[in-house]
C-alpha cells in the first residue's frame, strides 16, 4: 500500500512540474516576441518620422535657412531618444542645416554610411545604417552615444540624377528600451548579424554614466541562439550552465548555473534573446516538485508508522492521518488536521496541516495566475470575436460600398460622356438625373441648367458674330471704294504735276526768247541800219511770243479745271471717311456688346466649372476667353481705324487747303500771262509801225525797250510762280500717296477685322444648338444683352 501511495505521488508530482514548466517556457517566449515587434515598431516610427520630414514642401525647396527653422521647430517633436535632424550635401558630407548639433560635416559625427550617401542614395525609401558609437559634442557624461541614423534623398541637381541632398535623422539605441517591463534576474538583449550586442534592457550601461558599456560586446555562443530564433523562432529552451561572458559582466551580472532563453526575430533578422535564471523561471516549479515529493514521503512514511506503532487508537490516528492525507492528494484540502495527541502523531498531524496550508497557498497564488492567464485568453477572444464582427460589418459596409461605388461609377461614366459631348460642341445633350444619389441629381440638374443657359448665350453671340462679319464687309466695301478713290485723286494730281513742269519748261523758254527780244531792240537802237531787219524779227518773234503764252493761258486753264476736279475727289474722299467713322463707330460698340457676352459667358463657364468639376467648365471658359480676346482685339484694330481715320480727315483738309491755294496762283498766273499777252501784242504792233518809217526809230525803239524790259520782269516773276507751283504740286503728290497708304491700312484693319469674325463663327460653330439655331423669344439671360445697340459709355 506505501508502494502504490509513493507511485501515484510521484508521477502526480511529475506532471504538475511538467505543466509548470511548459507554461514558464511559454511566457519567456511570448517575452522574446513582444521585445522583437517593439523594436520593428520603434523602427519603423523612425523611419516615417524622416518620411514625414522629407515629404514637407520646405524640404522640398532647397531653401536652407528654411529648412534650418522647419528643423528646429520638428526635432523637438521627436521621441526622447533623438539625437539630431541634419540636411546635408551628400557630395561632401556637409551639414548644411539641423538641430542639435555643432557639428560641420558627418565625418565629425562618425557617420559610416558617408559613401552610400553619394552613390546608393534613393529619394524613395529610407535607409538605416548599421548601429554605431557616434562622439558626443560635450564628452561631459559619455564620451560616445550608441545610435543608429537613417536617410533619405531630398533633392537632385537635375533630371535623372540622384539626389544632391538628404536628411539624416539620428537615434539613440541606449534609450531604445528603458521601459522593459523585466526585473529580477531576467535580461534582454538584441544581436545584430555579426552577433554583438546592440541593444538591451539595461541602457547599454550608459544609463548610470558607466564606463564599462556592453555596446558592440560580442555574444559569445551567438551562433547557436541565431540559429534557433531564424530557424525556429519564436521558443524558448533551456540551458545548464553559465551563459555567455558577455553577460556575466556590467550592467548585465546574469551568472546562473542554469537559465531559460526566449528567441525571436526582428524584421531585419536580428535576435531577440530573453534570458531568466532558472530559480526565476522555475521556482514554482520546483515548490511544486517539492511539496509533492514532501507529500508522497509523508503518506509512505504514516503507512510505515501504522505498520510499527501498536495499539488500537494509535492505529486508528494513524489510519485516520492516512486518509485525511490521501484526501489532501486527491484535492480535499479542507480536510480537518486536528489532534489532541502530543506525541510524534501529533507532531506528524501539525506538520501535515502546515504542509497543506502551504500547498494551498502555492496552488491559489497559481490559480489566480492561471485565472489571470484565462481571464487574458478570453479577453483575447472578445476582442477576437469583437475584430470578427467588427471585420464582418466592414464588409457588408465594403460590399454595400462597393455596390454604391459601382453605381456611381456607371452614373459618373454616362455623365462624363455627356459632359464629353457638351464640351465638344453639342449642346443638345442633357443628364439624366440619378434617382439613387440626391447628390448625382442635384450634379445632373444644374449640369442641364448650366448647358441650357449656356446654349442660349452660344446662340446670341453667333448673332452677334454674324452682326460683326456683316459689319466688317460693309467696312471693307468702303475702305475698297475711298482706295479707288485715292487712286483717282493720286492721279489727278501726278497729272497736274506734269502739267505744271511742262509750264515750268515753257516758261523758261519764253524768258530766253524776251531776253533774246530785249538784246535785239538794243541793237535796234544802236544801229538804225539793222532796223528793219531787227523789227522783222521782232515781229516774228513776237508772234512766237504770243503763241506760246497762249498756249501757256491753255495750260494753265487745264491746270486749274484739274485743281477744280481733285478739290471735288478730295470733298467725296472727306465724306466717305466721314462714312467710315461711322461704321468704326459701329464696329465698337459691337465690340463692347461683344465684351459683355464675353463677361456673361465666363459667368456661365463658372457655374459650369463649380457644378461638376469636370472638363465641361473648362470648354465653355475656353470659349469665353476666345470670345473676349477677339472683342478685345475688334475694339483695339476700330480705334486704331478710328485714329487713321482722322489721320486721314487731317490730310485731307491740308490737302484741300494746298489745292485752293494753287487754284488762286494758278488765276494769278494766267493773270500775268494775260499781262504777258497783252505786251507781245503791243510789241507787234510797234514793230510794225517801226517798218512804216525809219523817223519813229527812237521813239519805237524806246518802246519796245521798255515794253522788253516790263516783259522780262513778267517772264521771270511766270518761272518763279511755275516753280512754286510744281514745289506745290509734289506736295500735294506725297500727301495724296499717303493718303492712299492710309486707307490701304483702314482696308487692312478691316479685312482682319472679317476675318476675326469669320473665326469667331468657326468657333461657335463647333457648338451644336437647339434646330431653330438660336434663342427664343425671352431665353436670353446675359446680363446686359438686348436686342438694341448697347451704349457703350455705360459700361
Amino acid at each position: 500500500m506505501g508502494l502504490s501511495i509513493g507511485g501515484i505521488g510521484i508521477a502526480a508530482t511529475e506532471a504538475i512540474t511538467g505543466s509548470v514548466a511548459d507554461s514558464a517556457l511559454e511566457e519567456q517566449e511570448d517575452a522574446a516576441v513582444r521585445e522583437a515587434v517593439a523594436f520593428d515598431d520603434w523602427n519603423e516610427r523612425n523611419e516615417n518620422f524622416v518620411i514625414a520630414s522629407a515629404g514637407a514642401p520646405v524640404v522640398e525647396s532647397g531653401e536652407d535657412e528654411l529648412i534650418e527653422d522647419y528643423l528646429q521647430d520638428v526635432y523637438y517633436d521627436l521621441p526622447d531618444e533623438r539625437m539630431h535632424a541634419l540636411y546635408v550635401d551628400t557630395d561632401t558630407g556637409e551639414i548644411l542645416a539641423g538641430a542639435d548639433s555643432d557639428a560641420e560635416t558627418l565625418e565629425e559625427l562618425e557617420f559610416p554610411n558617408t559613401d552610400a550617401l553619394s552613390s546608393d542614395l534613393s529619394e524613395h525609401e529610407v535607409q538605416r545604417t548599421d548601429p554605431y558609437a557616434m562622439p558626443d559634442a560635450l564628452g561631459l557624461a559619455v564620451e560616445e552615444h550608441p545610435v543608429v541614423s537613417y536617410y533619405v534623398g531630398v533633392g537632385s541637381e537635375s533630371e535623372g540624377e540622384e539626389g544632391s541632398r538628404a536628411l539624416v535623422y539620428t537615434f539613440a539605441l541606449s534609450e531604445r528600451l528603458i521601459d522593459y517591463t523585466t526585473g529580477g534576474d531576467t535580461v534582454v538583449t538584441i544581436l545584430d548579424d555579426e552577433g554583438r550586442i546592440v541593444a538591451d534592457d539595461r541602457q547599454l550601461g550608459y544609463g548610470d554614466y558607466e564606463t564599462n558599456t556592453s555596446f558592440l560586446r560580442v555574444y559569445e555562443d551567438t551562433d547557436r541562439f541565431q540559429e534557433l530564433a531564424r530557424s525556429d523562432g519564436p521558443g524558448a529552451i533551456r540551458v545548464d550552465g553559465q551563459p555567455s561572458a558577455a553577460l556575466q559582466d556590467h550592467p548585465y551580472e546574469f551568472a546562473p548555473d542554469g537559465y531559460v532563453v526566449g528567441y525571436h526575430t526582428t524584421a531585419d533578422d536580428w535576435a531577440v534573446l530573453v534570458h531568466t535564471g532558472e530559480a526565476d523561471a522555475f521556482g514554482f516549479v520546483h515548490t511544486v516538485n517539492q511539496f509533492g515529493y514532501l507529500l508522497t514521503v509523508v503518506g509512505v512514511a504514516l503507512i510505515g508508522v501504522l505498520g510499527v506503532v501498536l495499539g488500537r487508537n494509535t492505529a486508528t490516528s494513524i489510519r485516520r492521518l492516512s486518509d485525511r492525507a490521501g484526501a489532501i492528494r486527491d484535492g480535499d484540502y479542507d480536510v480537518e488536521l486536528e489532534t489532541t495527541r502530543t506525541d510524534e502523531i501529533g507532531d506528524l498531524y501539525r506538520t501535515i496541516d502546515d504542509m497543506r496550508d502551504s500547498l494551498v497557498t502555492q496552488l491559489e497564488e497559481s490559480e489566480r495566475a492561471r485565472e489571470q492567464a484565462q481571464a487574458a485568453k478570453e479577453q483575447a477572444n472578445e476582442a477576437r470575436e469583437q475584430a470578427e464582427a467588427a471585420t464582418e460589418r466592414a464588409e457588408r459596409a465594403r460590399r454595400e460600398a462597393q455596390e454604391q461605388t459601382e453605381h456611381l461609377e456607371l452614373t459618373a461614366t454616362e455623365y462624363c460622356e455627356v459632359m464629353a459631348a457638351c464640351a465638344d460642341g453639342d449642346l443638345t445633350r442633357r443628364l439624366e438625373p440619378d434617382t439613387e444619389s440626391e447628390a448625382m441629381a442635384e450634379i445632373a440638374r444644374t449640369f442641364n441648367e448650366t448647358v441650357a443657359d449656356l446654349e442660349r448665350t452660344v446662340a446670341t453671340i453667333a448673332t452677334f458674330a454674324e452682326a460683326v462679319a456683316e459689319t466688317s464687309d460693309d467696312v471693307r466695301g468702303e475702305c475698297v471704294d475711298l482706295e479707288a478713290a485715292g487712286d483717282d485723286v493720286e492721279a489727278s494730281v501726278r497729272e497736274i504735276t506734269a502739267t505744271v513742269q511742262r509750264q515750268n519748261d515753257r516758261m523758261g523758254s519764253m524768258s530766253t526768247e524776251i531776253q533774246d527780244t530785249s538784246a535785239t531792240v538794243e541793237e535796234i537802237a544802236s544801229t538804225a541800219n539793222s532796223v528793219a531787219e531787227t523789227s522783222q524779227q521782232a515781229a516774228e518773234r513776237a508772234g512766237e511770243g504770243i503763241d506760246a503764252a497762249e498756249e501757256v493761258v491753255d495750260e494753265m486753264a487745264a491746270i486749274e479745271a484739274r485743281s477744280e476736279a481733285a478739290l471735288e475727289e478730295i470733298r467725296r474722299l472727306e465724306e466717305a471717311v466721314d462714312r467710315i467713322d461711322e461704321i468704326v463707330g459701329a464696329v465698337t460698340d459691337i465690340a463692347d456688346q461683344t465684351s459683355i457676352l464675353a463677361l456673361n459667358a465666363s459667368i456661365e463657364a463658372a457655374h459650369a466649372g463649380s457644378g461638376d468639376g469636370g472638363p465641361a467648365g473648362d470648354g465653355f471658359a475656353t470659349v469665353a476667353e476666345e470670345v473676349k480676346g477677339l472683342a478685345a482685339e475688334t475694339k483695339t484694330a476700330a480705334g486704331e481705324i478710328e485714329d487713321l481715320i482722322g489721320t486721314v480727315q487731317e490730310r485731307t483738309d491740308a490737302t484741300a487747303a494746298e489745292m485752293a491755294a494753287m487754284r488762286e496762283r494758278v488765276a494769278e498766273g494766267t493773270e500775268t500771262i494775260d499781262r504777258s499777252v497783252a505786251a507781245f501784242r503791243e510789241i507787234e504792233s510797234d514793230v510794225r509801225r517801226a517798218d512804216e518809217g525809219v523817223q519813229d526809230i527812237d521813239e519805237a525803239t524806246d518802246a519796245i525797250a521798255d515794253s522788253a524790259a516790263e516783259l522780262v520782269s513778267m517772264a521771270d516773276d511766270v518761272t518763279e510762280l511755275s516753280e512754286t507751283t510744281a514745289t506745290e504740286a509734289d506736295e500735294i503728290l506725297e500727301r495724296a500717296t499717303a493718303q492712299t497708304a492710309v486707307i490701304s491700312t483702314v482696308a487692312e484693319s478691316a479685312t482682319d477685322l472679317h476675318e476675326r469674325a469669320d473665326r469667331l463663327e468657326t468657333l461657335l460653330a463647333t457648338f451644336e444648338t437647339a434646330a431653330d439655331g438660336g434663342p427664343t423669344a425671352g431665353s436670353n439671360h446675359l446680363e446686359g444683352v438686348t436686342d438694341e445697340p448697347v451704349d457703350s459709355g455705360e459700361e
